[in-house]
């Protein structure tokens, strides 16, 4: 008899046993999924994010392009009118060594 009751304490405790681990990998997937909702979530945030700041650099390069495209016209009126004071300048100078 000793022999039996053994056997079925044994049983009991693996019964036991089994349910604990069922009952832990069932608490286990319901947190893992709502770690998982949450990184979505964050995740979804970040991506919001990162073409909101996108759209912001777009928006600053198109305007520094249009900035560079008014200083290369600048640049070359000034150009064109230094040319043109040294040309006056040494037809001047040119009269000057003349006289």
């Amino acid at each position: 008899m000793p022999v039996e009751f053994k056997d079925a304490i044994t049983v009991i405790a693996l019964l036991i046993s089994a349910i604990a681990l069922w009952r832990n990998l069932k608490s286990d997937t319901k947190n893992d999924g709502a770690q998982t909702s949450e990184i979505l979530v964050k995740m979804e945030i970040m991506q919001s994010d990162i073409k909101e700041i996108k759209a912001d650099f777009k928006a600053e390069v198109k305007g520094l392009r249009s900035e560079v495209e008014n200083l290369k016209e600048r640049i070359i009126k000034v150009e064109q009118s230094a040319s043109s004071a040294h040309k006056r300048i040494d037809g001047l100078h040119g009269e000057h060594q003349a006289d």
